[in-house]
């Protein structure tokens, strides 16, 4: 049985990291093919089926024969794995690529109609048809049916292998070693170093032939190395860093204009340049030294990482603290919080070198357990000094971030955020430190770099939503609320990028993340339907482009078709408003379709919700279809003048759960639409705008009867407001009591002015009773 080896974690997150920054221009380092290779992509399906099948038979039974046995090492599973991946994705495309034929066959049968019961006979020439139909049917099938068998044997037995190889990884993880702090593992360590240095040594200094020809020896070889590292410590990063630095302090002008965000990413751009530039070079000086296809190989891979390593950590720090020139820091901090941020970004890629390199050396040479328990202590120790360090910054600076940012500030990373991550490194560095003591060294060391890596993903995804917001503010200057819905998307969007790489960063497998991604393509069944991004993405483009074209044709209706009409405003109104619901119904019927959901198997279901949710909404459904039939009878519509629940104003808005009235304060009032339905509700304005109104009068018993009578309507004549047609009349309701009461009858051509009619009507008989004389009549 072959040793299990768990991933190395440091080359993992250099690696994942270095894929990371790619995305800003970034050449990925050098890493093993097993880390980092994606699975290749299916084979073309061989021209034989039956090749194919007994193909896919051979790779189960194997995988089965290993599973059984249990003796197989895990790269071997991952072989076994990946190789059933291939033959999964197979036989899925054939299973899927017959499903065409296979329908127009079984259509084809279908339009024959069902098939004679055993007592009945059907006509000769139509037997036979369906006879044929039934065998070429069976035949297309079968490739399919067998693929489709496959297809489950293998994904079952995928399954297994992944179960298999995380039991190994956790008991690897769990795996008790020597303590780092027993005085016989330094001893160890000691002993095997000095004869790991004396491998190497004797390696590299041992003569070399290339077709026949000697190579020149490593002395020869050290001075042009050594004079390709000075230069690259001289020229970009010594001299790069004095003209960066002077770069800087020329930066000027306001943070937000685009002169100043050009120079800022000019600037980073050269730092990166620079960067590449010094790791290239580096990187020549090792390949020249021919270290790497010697003895030292692993030491080699993790020395190229650590360039790459410190070149990110120092372009990350860089932008989100620049020491030196606080205009352009990313994160607005002071200047001791961003030096002391900065180091220790950099004393984080210290760390995760030290730990890397112990893991390349550990690759090359084959040290004692006690020896290497001591090596990774040492680098343990590092990480979580570090990691302690590192927390208490993020502290001061959540404070700081709590003292200066302002309503405007639509950075998705909080002073909450760092409080959270500050508590939770002072965890693990107190964890990690006595797991390491009590022997649980892998343990111990499963949460230092996959943080460390993380919190470089996290600083490169505040700096890529950052630069994302920059014209998206430019655009949304003036509407803030739309620039921080658009922030709070992008920095769900960027969330999700990176848990991939967060993933494999924590140690998940390629295979997983692979597979994990496979299922979420292939989308989630739910009642029959099956949801994927794709038809997720249909659903919601097509529904928004129905809803698009429901608003542009209300519109149209609404100004363009409606107003050329005779239609009152309050028809207008719920025309309108019906246009709107059928068009989102529609748009979501198109949307369903559109996608492809059948969603027929979800009767029962909905069936079986409805009765619990009618029961439980019995109120809203009730109000629901109460506004449908308000807006279809109309028996009150927008503009009329109701009264109803103790309320008296005017309709301003009919929805499909309530309608509001606006009273004569200037108050809104929710009245639920089955009120209005069920209730009595007083319509003034109904079918016309006509209204009677009624003053009451009371006049002293010595005056003429006939002529107060005769002022009154005079008065009635002489108002516009008054309808001539039916004509105001004054009634006579009591005599006695020391005067006589009269009631003055007349109809308004709008009832809603009968307020101000009323007024100028009682101004007008007082000034005509006051010419003749009469005013002491009124009492």
């Amino acid at each position: 049985m072959m040793p299990v080896r768990r991933p190395i974690l440091p080359l993992r997150c250099g690696a994942v990291l270095a894929l990371f920054l790619a995305l800003f221009f970034l050449p990925a380092p050098g890493v093993s093919a097993q880390q980092t290779a994606a699975p290749p992509l299916p084979a073309a399906t061989p021209a034989d089926p039956q090749a194919q099948i007994a193909e896919w038979e051979r790779s189960a039974t194997r995988a089965e024969e290993a599973l059984q046995a249990g003796r197989a090492s895990t790269e071997e599973l991952e072989i076994l794995r990946q190789e059933l991946a291939e033959h999964r994705a197979q036989a899925e495309t054939i299973a899927d690529s017959g499903h065409v034929v296979i329908r127009v066959l079984k259509a084809q049968v279908a339009t024959l109609g069902p098939a004679p019961a055993k007592d009945q006979t059907e006509p000769e020439p139509l037997a036979a048809r369906r006879k044929q139909l039934t065998e070429t049917l069976l035949r297309a099938e079968e490739p399919a049916i067998a693929a489709r068998l496959a297809f489950a044997r293998a994904n079952v037995l995928i399954e297994e292998l992944d179960a298999l190889v995380r039991s190994r990884s956790t008991s690897d993880l769990l795996a008790q070693k020597p303590s780092p702090l027993m005085p016989s593992s330094w001893s160890a360590a000691g002993s095997d170093l000095v004869r790991y240095y004396t491998k190497v040594r004797e390696d590299t200094l041992r003569p070399r032939t290339q077709d026949g020809e000697p190579v020149a020896s490593f002395e020869d070889r050290l001075l042009p190395a050594a004079l390709l590292a000075l230069a690259a410590l001289l020229l970009p990063v010594g001299l790069g860093h004095l003209v960066l630095s002077r770069l800087e302090r020329r930066v000027r002008g306001s943070p937000g204009s685009s002169t100043f965000l050009v120079k800022v990413a000019g600037i980073h751009l050269l730092r990166l340049i620079f960067g590449l530039l010094a790791a290239s070079m580096l990187l020549l000086a090792l390949v020249l030294l021919e270290i790497g296809p010697t003895s030292a190989e692993g030491l080699s891979a993790a020395v190229i990482v650590s360039f790459f390593i410190f070149l990110l950590a120092a372009w990350i720090g860089s932008i989100l603290f620049s020491p030196q020139q606080p205009l352009i820091r990313l994160l607005h901090l002071g200047d001791r919080s961003a030096r002391a941020c900065y180091w220790l970004g950099i004393a984080f890629a210290a760390s995760l070198t030290a730990e890397a390199i112990v893991d390349g050396a550990s690759e090359d040479f084959a040290f004692s357990p006690a020896g290497l328990a001591a090596l990774q202590g040492v680098s343990i120790v590092i990480g979580t000094i570090v990691l302690a360090g590192l927390a208490r910054v993020l502290l001061s600076v959540a404070d700081e971030l709590r003292q200066t940012a302002g309503a405007d500030d639509d950075n998705p990373l909080g002073p909450g955020f760092f409080t959270a991550c500050a508590r939770l490194m002072q965890v693990l560095a107190v964890l990690s430190l006595v797991a390491a003591a009590l022997g649980y060294v892998p343990l111990a060391r499963a949460a230092l770099a996959p943080l460390m890596g993380s919190v470089a993903v996290f600083g490169l995804a505040f700096i890529l939503h950052y630069a994302l917001m920059v014209p998206v503010r430019g655009g949304f200057r003036r509407q803030e609320s739309t620039a921080a819905l658009v922030s709070m998307l992008l920095g769900v969007v960027i969330v999700l990028l990176c848990v991939p790489l967060l993933a494999l960063i924590w140690g998940a497998r390629t295979a997983e993340v692979s597979e994990v991604w496979r299922i979420i393509q292939n989308g989630i069944d739910i009642g029959g339907a099956r949801l994927s991004p794709k038809v997720f993405l249909v659903l919601v483009v097509s529904f928004l482009v129905g809803l698009f074209l429901t608003r542009w044709i209300q519109r149209i209706v609404d100004r363009v078709v409606l107003p050329k009409t005779r239609i009152d405003r309050g028809a207008r109104n719920a025309v309108n408003t019906g246009v709107g619901y059928v068009g989102v119904i529609l748009s979501a019927l198109i949307a369903i379709s559109a996608a492809g959901l059948d969603l027929s198997n979800l009767a029962i279901i909905a069936g079986a919700l409805s009765v619990g949710v009618g029961f439980g909404m019995q109120a809203v459904v009730s109000n629901f279809v109460s506004g449908i039939i308000l807006l279809v009878e109309r028996p009150i519509k927008e503009g009329d003048w109701i009264e109803v629940s103790g309320f008296s104003g005017v309709v301003r808005k009919i929805a499909v759960r309530s309608t509001r009235i606006e009273t004569f304060d200037r108050h809104d009032v929710i009245i639920p639409n089955a009120d209005l339905i069920s209730g009595t509700v007083k319509n003034r304005t109904l079918s016309s705008r006509i209204g009677r109104i009624v003053i009451p009068l009371t006049i002293a018993t010595d005056v003429d009867v006939e002529r107060a009578r005769g002022l009154l309507l005079s008065v009635a004549r002489q108002n516009g407001a008054i309808l001539p047609t039916p004509e105001p009349r004054v009634f006579l309701t009591r005599i006695g009591g020391g005067g006589r009461d009269f009631e003055f009858h007349c109809f308004l051509r709008d009832v809603g002015s009968e307020v101000a009619t009323r007024s100028d009507l009682l101004f007008a008989l007082n000034a005509a009773f006051e010419r003749e004389g009469l005013a002491a009549a009124l009492t």
